[in-house]
């Protein structure tokens, strides 16, 4: 949480243009015959960050580490895998941590692979070491303390993309339209499926009120958002 005004605004990304985000973030140089395209979040976490290191460059300090962060739902690659109704907060975190210069236009698939990569190494080996031993509390320790002294500056993304919120039924029946709140955390960006699940994406930010200022008259950004 921060004392800063935090502002949560709503892209919406319609079908098309996520699809055009895949093709247009896709690792040209692979050796397969055709090119692995990254997943919908994967491409959109890519515009996401790079247009916001775009606009806020001026303000990157070069004492600062930055890192990208993606919860990670745990339960499908437990071994064995937990039913995904599993209740609570079953997730890790995969920390990746770009180079805040290596966002230039033809170069960004390979923060494409960083991420995935990061998400990748989160498998059922990983999982069953978390509990081995106290290092993994002392790293989330260690990072809370230098996120808090300002020696780290993250950026978050969550998704309850896939999740049957739209199926959700208390007797009034189902919902026409699922959104988040708003938040007080700085650099959040939760992707939740847009309405009729058509395959658009809704992107709800959550960034100081300078940021988003300049984040959200951005053109390059813009091309791809549908007007709400």
């Amino acid at each position: 949480m921060t004392k800063e005004k935090i502002l949560t605004k709503r892209f919406v990304f319609s079908a098309s243009s996520v699809a055009a985000l895949r093709e247009k973030y896709a690792d040209q140089s692979t050796t397969e015959d055709l090119p692995r395209r990254p997943t919908r979040i994967e491409a959109l976490s890519a515009l996401i960050w790079s247009r916001f290191v775009a606009v806020t460059h001026g303000m990157a300090d070069p004492k600062k580490i930055y890192t990208i962060l993606h919860a990670v739902n745990l339960r499908t690659r437990m071994d064995p895998p937990l039913p995904e109704n599993s209740f609570g907060n079953i997730i890790w975190f995969a920390i990746t941590r770009p180079c805040i210069d290596g966002m230039k236009e033809g170069k960004r698939h390979a923060l494409v692979n960083q991420m995935r990569e990061a998400i990748e190494k989160i498998d059922g080996d990983y999982i069953k070491k978390l509990p081995e031993g106290i290092k993994h509390l002392n790293f989330l320790k260690e990072r809370a303390e230098r996120v808090t002294k300002g020696e780290i500056e993250s950026f978050r993304f969550t998704s309850f993309c896939r999740f049957p919120v739209y199926e959700a039924d208390f007797g009034w029946g189902k919902p026409k339209w699922v959104g988040s709140g708003s938040l007080p955390f700085k650099n959040l960006v939760i992707f939740i499926d847009s309405s009729g699940t058509n395959g658009g994406i809704e992107a709800w930010i959550n960034l100081v009120e300078e940021d988003m200022d300049k984040f959200q008259g951005d053109e390059e950004l813009l091309s791809f958002v549908s007007p709400t």
